[in-house]
């Protein structure tokens, strides 16, 4: 009976062996075509240049800071796409504008017609943009017969564009403040920068100490930057906006202090950026107006490198509004006091101080921040919280409707802290400080809300939590599943 079923094996055996052959042969065939197949498919998407944009993430997450400028906006947006669909930030731009669309929808905003031109297929349209003066890759931006271009320069970071690199998308920031300028009435508001006491110069493109990162963000705006030496004038323009004073690290002449004073008495409006250990002479002036420039500079636990300071706790003011879950990062700041005015008329034009940052209450006013390791001496150093940022004014609360022109007055502690190198990041909110100051004190609304946020969605597709989600699919989960379907099949045979 043995010998029967043995024999009855071999012969089921043999019969079968074709049958694996043909299996085996065709599996082959199968996986060449495959091969072939793929490499066809790239041959021919690579000669043509296609490309298939999956719709992963999501393009509806911006910033609030542009949700509150799309909110203000109203009517109809055209905005015209000149770009190479070969060029690297094709994708991300288009994910940019869609996501501006829908978030403007959202708010219940200006309505945008997005426009893609293609310079490449479209030779009609493509020579009538730049007949009108549109350079390829950029974006025109019409509204009311008003115009405004964006460059692709213009939406990276610009210190990593002088290097030569490709640079940080900070394209949604750029694209609003464009909506902005289209929104507001259109004049030429000026900025003069003090020069002659070795400040910081907004000319200065230096990779690490220069201004021209924030000065280019301040042109984009719409500011004219000028330099201002006081030697020899009798007067401060009387076309100046904001006068900044930007680390001045020699001491001012009597005469130039009173010409500050007069300009400041008459309506005028300043941004004051400190210095630590120097004095200028302004800081009487300063602190007459309720603000005084202490000799401590500002340490805390809260720092990225050990000796800067990173703040995060804001006062309630049309400069700070919003920036609340944002974090600001100081080099070396100065510490401040706001002081009170027992002396002043209580009426609506009376002269007014606060504090607009400071840091936690473990941080404190150190005289020797160079030495370390850094302790807090309660005999001789400022117990914390310490203030990094102050705001003076008077007549503010005078109605827009009369004839009567505010004086401002910003002072923050530190000059570092928009330098090129500071800059560089997006991790910060260093850049909307600035720039929302500057706002204030020229009267123009920046949009007080941080744009931190936006860009790396809008730039990629996918919101943090998303990317997370899929780097575990890729390292995890896909591997998993192989590892399973192999197991059960490894089982099944075995049977």
């Amino acid at each position: 009976m043995k010998p029967k079923i043995d024999n009855l094996k071999k012969e089921r055996h043999r019969a079968v062996r074709p049958q694996r052959r043909v299996l085996r042969a065709t599996s082959l065939l199968a996986v060449l075509l495959g091969a072939v197949f793929s490499v066809m498919v790239i041959v021919i998407g690579f000669w043509f240049d296609y490309s298939w944009e999956i719709p992963v993430g999501s393009v509806r997450v911006v910033s609030e800071r542009t949700r509150d400028i799309l909110a203000d906006t109203q009517g109809r947006i055209r905005i015209t796409c000149f770009m190479d669909r070969r060029n690297a930030m094709a994708r991300p731009v288009n994910r940019l504008l869609r996501g501006l669309a829908s978030a403007s929808r959202g708010v219940a905003g200006a309505e945008m017609d997005l426009i893609y031109v293609d310079p490449r297929w479209d030779m009609t349209r493509s020579a009538h943009l730049v007949a009108r003066g549109v350079p390829e890759n950029s974006l025109e931006f019409e509204y009311q017969r008003r115009k405004v271009l964006v460059t692709l320069e213009d939406m990276l970071s610009g210190a990593e564009q002088d290097r030569g690199l490709n640079g940080t998308f900070r394209g949604e920031r750029v694209c609003a403040s464009a909506i902005s300028r289209l929104a507001l009435p259109h004049r030429k508001l000026k900025i003069f920068w003090l020069q002659g006491h070795s400040e910081a110069g907004f000319d200065d493109y230096d990779e690490f100490r220069g201004f021209s990162g924030i000065a280019h963000d301040l042109k984009r705006d719409d500011f004219k930057l000028e330099g201002l030496f006081l030697a020899g004038l009798r007067e401060i323009p009387a076309d100046c906006s904001v006068l900044v004073i930007a680390g001045a690290r020699r001491e001012l002449d009597g005469s130039e202090v009173q010409l500050i004073e007069r300009y400041l008495e008459r309506g005028g409006c300043m941004l004051y950026l400190v210095a630590s250990q120097v004095k200028t002479g302004c800081e009487e002036l300063i602190q007459r107006w309720g603000i005084e420039i202490t000799p401590y500079v500002a340490v805390s636990g809260q720092t990225l490198t050990g000796s800067d300071i990173v703040i995060n706790a804001f006062t309630d003011h049309e400069i700070t509004r919003n920036l609340k879950n944002a974090s600001v990062v100081f080099g070396s700041a100065v510490c401040l006091k706001v002081i009170s005015l027992s002396g002043d008329d209580e009426g609506v034009d009376r002269k007014r101080s606060m504090k607009l940052a400071e840091s936690d209450e473990k941080g404190w006013g150190d005289l020797n921040p160079d030495s370390y390791p850094r302790r807090f001496d309660p005999s001789s150093e400022l117990a914390g919280p310490v203030v990094v940022a102050a705001v003076a004014e008077r007549g503010g609360l005078v109605s827009q409707d009369v004839a009567y022109k505010p004086t401002r007055i910003c002072v923050i502690g530190d000059v570092d802290f928009v330098m090129n190198r500071a800059l560089s990041g997006r991790t910060n909110a260093n850049r909307d400080l600035f720039m929302n100051a500057v706002g204030w004190l020229a009267g123009v609304t920046m949009g007080s809300s941080s744009s931190i946020g936006g860009d790396a969605t809008l730039a990629t597709g996918f919101t943090r939590s998303e990317w997370i989600l899929s780097m575990a699919w890729s390292v995890f989960f896909v591997p998993l599943g192989v590892l399973v379907l192999f197991g059960i099949f490894s089982i099944r045979k075995r049977r």
